[in-house]
């Protein structure tokens, strides 16, 4: 049962998209060290040092490749537009991509008119990458632009943005199970905008956390994916994606995701590629002020290590359940790791409202949850349920409560900006 008041009308709360201009000649960039002129871009070979400036003219390019980008922690590079939105449009491989990199920022914010400074578009794989031991970087302010409405055909591309070193792209290393030989770290990912992708919108971690042989490396010998720890996810628009909104995978230590908008997920509709928010084997951390509202699969799908806190987001008309955890073949939970999931509030899943299978891990309690569904709850793992109001009767008017008592989004700022989103589609 889908709600009609629930149906967003994206032109009604989508903010204004920038103007790109459709000049191709090189722009003038006065405060850069660099202004992009290739296809290749190497820092090694440039001789670019710590704190240098990288622009992207108000042009369109074809697809980069950034390799050897190495800032400090007191002096990352920075790549920028300048002068107007700088366009990548690729019909190969994949959009931007960078390589053997660390302490960067790769920001849309080189001119003050225009929200997403940065616009990538692909027909073929990722559309913006971080891969092969990159590390230590901030993404923000970047339109990840589908050239296919909702994520379909064969020209949509891959997922949005990805953070990841794949072990085949070096057979040579991966072989620790602790997780010692190369680990990412330090990554931010806040205020972009993602829509129309063929795959996930934001694809974090290779996955895999048991480990497996790679049938790239062709020796037949497990490999384990590394982990990444400090993680910042925020303040991100996601539509009309073909998989997952959001999903993580190996951040197993200093994670928060939070603030994020995930609007039509799973577009494609293909099970174990279909959830809104993902918090796949591998990952710990809190998730707290997402907005998961309306896809073909579950809104919330946890399959974590554990010392997980997931507390007042907003799942909305999900095909699936609104928050599911089970186990899996790739699942591990600490032995004494909790999962804490409270004050979420769930309304009109087309499954269940909140079911966790599996014993495995530590103490599981679920308070303070507002549901609304025809079907709650349902006997899963062995839990302490306190303060939830399950409900249903499903909201069929204006002004839904988002909160009862002590029940449901319990912080005041949160609270506010799921309310504008509700009221905005109401009009």
């Amino acid at each position: 049962m889908q709600l009609y008041f629930l149906v967003t009308i994206l032109t009604f709360f989508a903010p204004q998209q920038p103007q790109a201009t459709s000049e191709v000649h090189q722009q003038t960039c006065p405060s850069c060290d660099y202004t992009v002129v290739s296809n290749v871009i190497d820092g090694q070979k440039l001789n670019l040092q710590p704190g240098a400036i990288i622009c992207l003219s108000a042009k369109v390019y074809d697809r980069l490749t950034f390799k050897n980008i190495i800032g400090t922690e007191e002096k990352p590079i920075i790549i920028r537009n300048c002068e107007g939105v700088a366009k990548i449009e690729s019909n190969n491989a994949f959009g931007v991509k960078f390589q053997n990199s660390e302490h960067l920022i790769f920001s849309g914010d080189g001119t003050s008119d225009d929200e997403y400074g940065i616009c990538i578009t692909t027909e073929k794989g990722f559309y913006l990458t971080m891969e092969q031991f990159t590390t230590d970087f901030e993404i923000s302010r970047v339109e990840i632009k589908g050239s296919s409405p909702m994520g379909q055909g064969d020209r949509a591309g891959f997922a949005g943005i990805a953070a990841k070193t794949s072990p085949y792209q070096d057979c040579d290393r991966f072989k620790d199970p602790e997780r010692n030989d190369w680990i990412m770290k330090n990554i931010s990912i806040h205020n972009n905008y993602i829509h129309d992708t063929g795959g996930e919108g934001l694809y974090i971690g290779h996955g895999f956390y048991k480990g497996r042989a790679e049938k790239k490396c062709y020796d037949g010998l497990k490999r384990f994916s590394h982990s990444i720890k400090g993680v910042r996810i925020y303040d991100n628009r996601i539509e009309n994606v073909g998989f997952d909104g959001i999903q993580i995978k190996n951040a197993d230590e200093d994670v928060k995701v939070f603030n994020n908008t995930i609007y039509n997920y799973g577009t494609r509709n293909e099970n174990a590629h279909n959830e809104g928010l993902f918090i796949g084997e591998g990952t710990t951390g809190e998730f707290y002020g997402n907005i998961v509202d309306t896809g073909t699969g579950n809104g919330c799908q946890i399959q974590g290590l554990g010392n997980l806190d997931i507390h007042d987001n907003l799942f909305v008309n999900s095909q699936g359940n609104g928050i599911y955890a089970s186990h899996g073949q790739f699942v591990v939970r600490l032995a004494n790791g909790y999962f804490k999931i409270h004050n979420n509030t769930v309304i009109n899943p087309g499954e269940i409202g909140l079911v966790f299978y599996n014993d495995a891990g530590g103490e599981k309690t679920f308070s303070n949850n507002l549901i609304f569904a025809a079907t709650p709850t349902k006997k899963g793992c062995k839990a302490t349920l306190t303060g939830n109001i399950l409900s249903t009767k499903i909201p069929t008017t204006p002004g839904v409560q988002l909160k009862q008592a002590q029940s449901g989004i319990c912080s005041d700022s949160i609270y506010s900006r799921m309310e504008s989103h509700l009221s905005k589609e109401f009009k």
